[in-house]
């Protein structure tokens, strides 16, 4: 009976053959700023992460890194939901150029599950926080953890508590964040207000999707 190579190792595999059929790694995508930007984010490594059972979400994690450099690339983002007829057709070939050529940088690149972790809560954060404090709407961070979301394979895993473990180091200064509820609260509303201080209680581990948000809308009065 021949045994079944582990579903990792078939992945490796799978890679390695396309870099020989391809002559090797293709040109790097340049210009990006570099990761690892985001406060709280630089001293991380794989065993500093929360206790989490690990996915083996890799493909859909390249992929959504793919979108975030994509996004910084072009200053627009178009979401995998979104109603294409609404698009200019330049537009739609524009954003699908550079998804393309950013996912081939990164599996060029063979960037393991933590390094996408990292690099896409830095990206998915630091977009969630600066939009909240423009727009003065709560909805960016509901958008923003929905991809972080969506790149754990639809609930909270690596992604969402490791955003949350950066947050909750963020915002822990008592005075930074009497400050910062009280923006929440002028700008988002006294019920988002409740929200993020509840959110303050909740441990990395145990994070989920409305907390983080709730973290997101506090991070975002640290820094308005």
């Amino acid at each position: 009976m021949v045994r079944k190579r582990p579903a990792g190792q078939r992945r490796a595999d799978k890679v390695a053959a396309r870099r020989r059929r391809g002559g090797g790694a293709g040109k790097p995508v340049t210009g990006l700023r570099p990761i690892l930007t985001l406060p709280g984010l630089d001293g991380y490594g794989p065993d500093d992460l929360p206790d989490v059972e690990r996915t083996d979400g890799v493909p859909e994690l390249r992929l959504a890194l793919a979108q975030a450099r994509a996004e910084q690339e072009l200053g627009y983002r178009i979401p995998p939901v979104a109603d294409l007829a609404s698009y200019p057709p330049e537009q739609l070939a524009e954003w699908a150029a550079a998804v393309g050529r950013h996912h081939t940088a990164v599996l060029a690149a063979d960037l393991d599950e933590h390094a996408c972790v990292v690099d896409l809560v830095d990206h998915r954060l630091e977009a969630a926080v600066a939009a909240t404090v423009a727009t003065r709407s709560a909805q960016p961070a509901r958008d923003e953890v929905a991809i972080l979301v969506a790149a754990d394979g639809g609930r909270a895993g690596r992604a969402v508590r490791m955003a949350a473990e950066v947050l909750g180091e963020r915002t822990a200064c008592g005075d930074a964040v009497d400050g910062a509820l009280a923006w929440v609260a002028t700008h988002l509303g006294p019920g988002a207000a409740a929200e993020a201080r509840e959110a303050t209680g909740v441990p990395a581990a145990r994070a989920d999707a409305d907390s983080l948000t709730a973290l997101l809308w506090l991070a975002a009065g640290v820094a308005a």
